[in-house]
């Protein structure tokens, strides 16, 4: 396995401050979210860096971390990084997401100090 960044970031907000993030995000950074759900905006950045806004009530059943702040870290190799991190102790919390037609994967995990992290792989979309 080999960590070649850390290339997702998600906050948490609350109404106010995900519509300024969100407005902020597309009007002024000019980001377009790349997936849209009730309390989430996703949005994708050419280098491969994903920023992820929430509500508290579009959590994922696991949760973020107090302060409502978490990343990912990128890896070459998903498979062999959820098995590393989870031989070091960590509890890996459900199993790997796969959008095969963006060429992303992506699995959470608890680390030793209770926060939650995560680890994604970004491949070549198939042609």
């Amino acid at each position: 396995m080999r960590v070649e960044g850390i290339t997702w970031h998600a906050l948490t907000l609350d109404d106010t401050q995900f519509a300024a993030m969100k407005k902020l995000a597309a009007e002024t950074l000019g980001l377009a979210p790349m997936m849209e759900l009730p309390g989430v905006s996703v949005f994708s950045m050419p280098n491969g860096t994903i920023l992820e806004l929430y509500l508290p009530q579009a959590l994922p059943p696991f949760g973020y971390n107090e302060g409502g702040v978490a990343f990912g870290f990128r890896v070459d190799d998903i498979e062999a990084a959820s098995r590393a991190v989870e031989a070091a102790g960590a509890e890996l919390l459900g199993d790997i997401n796969r959008f095969e037609e963006m060429g992303y994967a992506y699995r959470h995990f608890r680390g030793p100090d209770g926060r939650v992290y995560g680890l994604n792989e970004q491949k070549a979309p198939p042609a």
